[in-house]
């Protein structure tokens, strides 16, 4: 198979380009408001989780980001250490580490939430995103009927919580 022709090239290079394209928007954005940071992507996702329902531990964001903990935990730190996200320990359960944002954080998260919006609008209208998210759901479970335990280290997609409640997929496992 030439590697042109190949689905993993092609969602890598593209994950690649629009990682890197929304960085620039989510830079120059920090930039224009004169912060004294940026934030990633990924980071931007964090603040995203965080404004839906703050107060979340480590593990709850691992889990929703298909992330491990330790990955998550310095995506936390490099937040608290640009003022966006407190990290305090569960007052239930020490173990725990509970993050949550600060005012700064809700700030730049209100102001940058419609300008990621607006990227998102400019690289596909709202049907075409649409039919792209359903196709990425469908492949992602025929790729799970094919590499049974393939998906077990980022969660099953039925257990996604966008895909319970929108989809009916079934993957039937033999």
């Amino acid at each position: 198979m030439e590697l042109e022709d190949s689905i993993g090239y092609w969602l890598s290079y593209a994950l690649r380009y629009f990682t890197s394209a929304l960085f620039e928007v989510i830079r120059a954005h920090c930039v224009e408001r004169g912060k004294p940071y940026v934030i990633t992507p990924l980071q931007w996702v964090v603040l995203a989780l965080l404004s839906r329902r703050d107060r979340q531990t480590i593990r709850t964001l691992a889990q929703q980001l298909h992330l491990d903990g330790p990955a998550v935990t310095n995506l936390a730190k490099r937040l608290e250490q640009s003022g966006l996200v407190e990290r305090v320990r569960s007052r239930a359960d020490e173990r725990f580490v509970e993050v949550s944002l600060t005012a700064e954080g809700q700030d730049i998260f209100r102001s940058l939430n419609p300008i990621v919006e607006q990227f998102h609008k400019q690289v596909l209208s709202d049907e075409q995103r649409q039919a792209l998210s359903e196709q990425l759901r469908q492949f992602i479970a025929r790729v799970s009927m094919v590499a049974l335990d393939a998906g077990d280290r980022f969660g099953s997609l039925l257990e996604h919580p966008y895909v319970a409640r929108n989809t009916n997929m079934r993957a039937e496992r033999p």
